[in-house]
């Protein structure tokens, strides 16, 4: 198992977060989806309820929900390349989690033009910092060591 290339595609992975989200607004701030916004109040209502719900459901599951499963890894049985494609799933749906959250909190921040949408993105990148991908954090969960 090489942690280092599993570390590198996962660092990649993450920083795509931040890079799409980047990408959104700048589309929304100066592309062709400048002029999006919903005005309707029950809309308005709806849509700022599926992102605290997506994000009270998302956030928790991708900081404990994930890690509990790649907990349970070192103590099993299983060959070397088994547990990398786990790690690497459980990995990758961890950091997709993360995204869902983040990129609907941006895209609600310009279509409603409210803080709420700033707020949840806000909520799920810090979160996220907890699990940056490092070559001592697979090996600490997978308890292989290069």
């Amino acid at each position: 198992m090489n942690t280092k290339k599993m570390a590198v595609k996962l660092m990649i992975a993450w920083c795509s977060i931040y890079i799409v989200a980047g990408i959104t607004a700048l589309l929304f701030e100066f592309g062709p989806l400048s002029g999006i916004a919903v005005t309707q109040p029950k809309t308005i209502y709806v849509l700022e309820v599926i992102g605290v719900l997506a994000s009270l459901a998302l956030i928790p599951l991708a900081l404990r929900g994930f890690k509990r499963m790649v907990d349970r890894l070192d103590e099993k049985e299983y060959p070397e390349d088994k547990i990398e494609r786990i790690y690497m799933l459980c990995s990758m749906l961890r950091i997709e989690a993360f995204f869902l959250v983040v990129e609907f909190g941006v895209v609600l921040y310009y279509i409603l033009n409210d803080t709420i949408g700033l707020y949840i993105a806000a909520i799920a990148a810090i979160c996220s910092m907890f699990t940056i991908p490092t070559k001592a954090g697979i090996e600490h969960e997978t308890g292989y060591y290069d």
